[in-house]
């Protein structure tokens, strides 16, 4: 892969986020909160990052084009997937965002932040928010997680020790 890639907005990739999420056990490796996510994209917009096409060297078939609405793009071409859950008008929660492990630090979290960012602006949204794991219970890949989310402009607001049986949970949010 040459490293280029493209965010398409679409709707039902529970398979592509079924994919990623395995390959993540340190985050995302309690089958039933596994599960929830999964079904979640089913039903919630999901922005994904996927390759894009290599250019066809000249005098072949042209690379077919990523499909408008990302659901024809066969699960493996999928390198990270964003879910949003927008409960009110003027407020959206990103409710999944994971990338496959070889494409961290690549660009393509902030990436699909930005769009997601930018489409819910459009709608009239003025708050984003995340709920990730607290730091009161210590874990390095929470802890960049967090970094990541801070990076992004998001802020802690509150940490709740029991929001999510036995682990803490943190609320981020960002202004729009």
């Amino acid at each position: 892969m040459s490293g280029t890639f493209t965010v398409v907005r679409t709707l039902g990739r529970s398979d592509a986020a079924h994919d990623i999420l395995g390959e993540l056990p340190e985050w995302f490796g309690i089958d039933r909160f596994t599960h929830e996510y999964v079904e979640a994209a089913a039903k919630f917009p999901n922005y994904v990052a996927v390759a894009a096409p290599e250019a066809a060297p000249p005098g072949s078939a042209p690379a077919p084009a990523i499909e408008a609405d990302g659901g024809k793009i066969p699960s493996e071409d999928v390198l990270g997937v964003l879910l949003v859950d927008q409960r009110y008008p003027t407020s959206a929660e990103v409710h999944l965002l994971a990338v496959r492990r070889k494409h961290h630090r690549g660009g393509i979290g902030r990436t699909l932040m930005r769009r997601v960012e930018d489409d819910l602006r459009a709608q009239g949204v003025r708050l984003l928010s995340v709920k990730t794991f607290g730091p009161s219970a210590s874990d390095p890949d929470f802890d960049r997680t967090r970094a990541f989310y801070t990076a992004c402009g998001f802020h802690p607001v509150e940490e709740f020790p029991d929001l999510w049986a036995d682990n803490p949970c943190m609320l981020m949010v960002k202004a729009l």
